[in-house]
């Protein structure tokens, strides 16, 4: 019986989610945002995909239906035939939904990585990418990052301790080359692989 492999990814805004994702994903693995619900919901009320917005609606489904309700949604939605690597863990009820799920048995296994970069290297990479939504000065991009860190409602984005529950922890600034970056995930699969 093959094992399911579920790699779960937790940053900041611009730390290198996606690259890990993409990693993952030419590996074979399924890739799963958790803000793709957000997402579909703000389509569904005519509300534009800013910044602002995502966080918002985020905190508002937590508070009405519980901190872990994008992890359990998106878990219902899952193949017990796929492997998966899931975006944008923000809460730790979203990490305890994966873990009380998949590592309960040795069939399924759940492990989160943590991406970390300065405030700095993320802003620049903010500006690099132009998205729709992201911040235009680095005082607003401090003060969106001040409230996905840890936010006062204990049902809000609570990206710090995300990041502490992490099981392997990668650093992403400015001097780690996206070939760095690559073998370091390359290194860490290797280990995830061995478990």
């Amino acid at each position: 019986m093959s094992v399911q492999r579920i790699i779960g990814v937790c940053g900041l805004n611009a730390s290198g989610k996606s690259t890990i994702c993409n990693f993952y994903k030419n590996k074979g693995f399924t890739v799963i945002s958790l803000s793709d619900i957000i997402r579909q919901t703000l389509k569904e009320r005519n509300s534009p995909e800013t910044r602002d917005n995502l966080i918002n609606l985020g905190n508002e489904l937590r508070n009405k239906s519980g901190a872990g309700v994008l992890a359990n949604l998106t878990i219902e939605k899952l193949n017990e035939n796929t492997d998966y690597v899931i975006d944008s863990i923000r809460h730790p009820d979203e990490v305890n939904s994966f873990r009380n799920k998949f590592n309960k048995d040795g069939n399924k296994i759940f492990n989160l990585i943590g991406i970390d970069s300065s405030a700095e290297t993320r802003f620049q990479r903010t500006q690099s990418r132009k998205r729709e939504g992201d911040t235009k000065t680095l005082e607003e991009f401090m003060s969106v990052e001040k409230r996905e860190m840890n936010n006062p409602d204990p049902k809000g984005q609570q990206v710090s301790k995300v990041l502490e529950m992490s099981d392997y922890k990668i650093s992403n600034n400015l001097d780690q080359t996206l070939d760095g970056l690559l073998n370091e995930l390359n290194n860490l699969e290797n280990k995830l692989i061995k478990k």
